[in-house]
């Protein structure tokens, strides 16, 4: 049975990560993630000078933090079967943009490669990342970082998926919400209520984005969607609600907010995935508008 490919990531990122521009599939963040993988565990001592890694490449001009990225990592965090099938992912990455808690215009998560991209005659090489997102996500002298299985993330059918699943971790990690989400206690089962007006930034999509292009992911009435079934396989339990409000002077009910409640769901690690199918360069495309 394969292994899961897990990653560290400091709660802060997890708990504010924001896609803010461009489209990212689930394998796009689980690749990205895979890319920084050792990096977001490097002891980050200072130089002789004071200065560490994470002072440098926070204040990078251009935002641009170079780091050795091995293929085999990549292909084994994503269930991708050759480095040919990384080209699509790395291309969407360099197109988007990331926000912490959808503020500012955010960065770009992926620069391209300083000299050539791995291949299988060229197994290492040097790309360039976030130099803010990447120091976000460091682990060293954080406190409660959390585990992420990128293997399960990888295989989301929704674009939803990878962010709400980052939230979870991070709030079951007893990462801050505002005070009018009514977050619970942190521990095995946490429950927040987010008010329609703040659903984009809680689940992570652009303030611009219509309803209707995502509350399918979530099922009738907020009820059994796909984001439920791609948490399950990464070991986190989602039951959600819609909660229902008047709509003005009439009797028509509206959605005002969303309930989420995330618990854990025992050895949910050792279960297996399935093996990734071959895909076409025209389903790849398709993947990409899965709400």
């Amino acid at each position: 049975m394969p292994t899961a490919f897990v990653t560290p990531l400091s709660r802060t990122l997890a708990g504010s990560l924001c896609l803010s521009e461009g489209m990212l599939t689930p394998v796009d963040l689980a690749l990205w993630l895979a890319a920084m993988a050792d990096e977001l565990v490097r002891v980050d001592d200072p130089d002789a000078t004071g200065v560490t890694l994470r002072d440098a490449w926070r204040t990078a001009e251009d935002d641009a933090a170079p780091i050795y990225i091995a293929g085999r990592k990549l292909l084994a965090a994503t269930g991708l079967r050759t480095h040919g099938a990384l080209v699509r992912p790395f291309e969407r990455l360099a197109g988007a943009r990331l926000s912490l808690g959808l503020d500012g215009d955010g960065y770009r998560p992926w620069h391209g490669w300083e000299v050539d991209p791995i291949g299988r005659d060229n197994p290492v090489d040097r790309g360039i990342v976030s130099g803010m997102l990447l120091t976000m996500g460091m682990i060293h002298d954080t406190r409660y970082p959390v585990s992420v299985n990128l293997s399960a993330m990888a295989r989301f059918r929704s674009r939803v998926s990878p962010f709400l699943y980052l939230r979870a971790l991070a709030w079951l990690a007893g990462a801050g919400t505002p005070k009018a989400w009514r977050r619970s206690p942190p521990g095995d089962r946490v429950t927040v209520t987010v008010p329609m007006c703040d659903l984009h930034r809680a689940i992570g999509v652009p303030g611009g984005a219509m309803v209707g292009d995502w509350a399918g992911a979530f099922g009738p009435g907020g009820r059994g969607g796909s984001v439920h079934a791609d948490l399950a396989t990464a070991g986190i339990r989602l039951s959600t609600e819609w909660r229902m409000g008047a709509a003005g002077y009439g009797t028509r009910q509206v959605p005002t907010g969303l309930r989420i409640t995330l618990s854990r769901v025992a050895g949910a690690e050792r279960r297996p995935l399935p093996r990734r199918p071959r895909q076409s360069s025209s389903s790849s495309a398709s993947a990409v508008s899965r709400p």
